[in-house]
């Protein structure tokens, strides 16, 4: 399962430059050089971090054996299409959480159907890399989360797009729970607590501006992303 969580890794890093109110702006204006720039950046990240598995066959969407650099590119031109015809749609009103959701989940499904499951025959490891899943935790737990969060509040109330430092504030909140829950023992319960009612304070005190919903989705969403890295560290030998 290698390629699988290092494709996730490139997807999500893919993530932090094509994900914003900056990038959905030109891609409106620019379709055709936004498409070429995202297939460009998607395969030269899936590229590099799958370097080591270049040689193996890829099976394409779980059914045909083909060159890795075909399964690349195929992975590549996806994932541009699925940013197009699934996030921030020009004139979109509602469901912008829902779909999200399910542009995030053709997007791992795909990857999923397209990675070679060679390490899992022989390791029986299903998280083989640690590191690069700790890598991918970091990003769901500041960049994912951010945009989830954003969405579900437009539809809940159509809040305004975060300003730099309420996205920054906000990731480095959740980024905090998720290193928090990877101290080893139990003591990252008082810690938890701790920086949760750190937290607490601070938005009452109108010191962080999030709302009720984003604390908690926060310090419980990282800290399940949390668990599963930690999880992945235990597995190893």
């Amino acid at each position: 399962m290698s390629v699988f969580w290092r494709l996730v890794l490139a997807y999500y890093i893919g993530a932090v430059f094509f994900y914003n109110r900056t990038f959905f702006a030109w891609r409106d204006r620019k379709p055709a050089l936004a498409a070429l720039v995202q297939v460009s950046v998607y395969f030269i990240l899936g590229t590099g971090l799958t370097w080591a598995y270049l040689h193996l066959p890829w099976p394409l969407l779980g059914i045909w054996k083909v060159p890795s650099i075909a399964c690349l590119a195929a992975f590549a031109v996806f994932e541009a299409l699925n940013n197009k015809i699934l996030v921030y749609r020009k004139g979109q009103q509602h469901y912008h959480a829902l779909t999200f959701v399910a542009h995030d989940t053709l997007a791992l499904l795909f990857i999923f159907l397209c990675a070679p499951t060679r390490v899992l025959y022989e390791t029986g490891n299903l998280v083989a890399d640690p590191w690069v899943i700790f890598f991918v935790g970091v990003l769901i737990v500041t960049k994912m989360f951010n945009v989830f969060i954003y969405m579900v509040e437009q539809d809940m109330y159509g809040r305004d797009y975060p300003t730099i430092d309420e996205s920054f504030v906000t990731m480095l909140m959740r980024l905090i729970f998720y290193l928090i829950v990877l101290l080893p023992g139990w003591r990252w319960v008082i810690w938890f607590v701790a920086w949760l009612w750190a937290c607490r304070m601070a938005r009452r005190n109108r010191l962080m501006d999030f709302s009720r919903f984003a604390l908690y989705f926060s310090a419980f969403g990282a800290t399940a992303v949390g668990f599963l890295t930690k999880w992945s560290f235990y597995l190893q030998p």
